[in-house]
């Protein structure tokens, strides 16, 4: 049994009998004909790391297990129900969207105020750093760390420690290659699970 119990959340809704269950959440059509679902993508990276944690004998689960878009309010009622059982960490994955093409780069968000989930959002944040150094990371250091701070529900009512990455920009075609990407894909899996092994045999 690892050190924690990892909930991994894929954002939004996936792809179900050819349908897309989210409403926006898209890329912009590029010029190849090639569309982004970022409920699609976040299923396909969450998925990835789920095998390498199973490979390395870390816990791990997706909370959400399906292609429908389950509120946000059913994934946290999921998330602390375990939590109950064991010590858990929330990671909800995403991938950012602007009307301006020109925005770019990655996140990582925690609830307002010092928590454990500002030292676990640093650790993501100092692989993701490494592993991407030509893309910006957007950040907020007034209060001493890279992570920024919202509100977002699954952040402020999880009872576990919960960050939410937003992977890229799928509004920016460059990022969006990315992210459409099988080697793309994988690189932000793998980055993100040595996080999670990082964590696991430090914290």
């Amino acid at each position: 049994m690892s050190k924690y119990l990892w909930l991994l959340d894929a954002g939004h809704g996936g792809i179900l009998k050819g349908v897309y269950q989210t409403a926006g959440k898209r890329s912009p059509i590029w010029y190849s004909g090639k569309q982004y679902f970022e409920g699609e993508g976040n299923r396909i990276i969450t998925d990835k790391i789920l095998k390498m944690c199973k490979e390395e004998n870390i816990d791990a689960m997706d909370i959400v297990s399906s292609n429908r878009d389950v509120s946000l309010s059913e994934r946290v009622a999921r998330a602390n129900a375990l939590n109950g059982y064991r010590e858990c960490i929330y990671v909800s994955i995403h991938s950012d969207g602007f009307t301006k093409e020109s925005a770019n780069g990655y996140s990582v968000y925690t609830s307002k105020g010092q928590t454990q989930s500002d030292d676990i959002a640093e650790v993501f944040i100092k692989n993701m750093e490494s592993s991407f150094p030509d893309h910006k990371l957007r950040k907020d250091t007034r209060d001493g760390d890279k992570d920024k701070e919202a509100q977002f529900y699954v952040l402020k009512n999880t009872k576990c420690p919960a960050i939410l990455i937003e992977n890229f920009f799928m509004t920016n075609e460059k990022e969006c290659l990315l992210l459409m990407s099988e080697e793309g894909k994988y690189k932000i899996a793998l980055t993100h699970f040595n996080s999670i092994k990082e964590i696991e045999n430090t914290f």
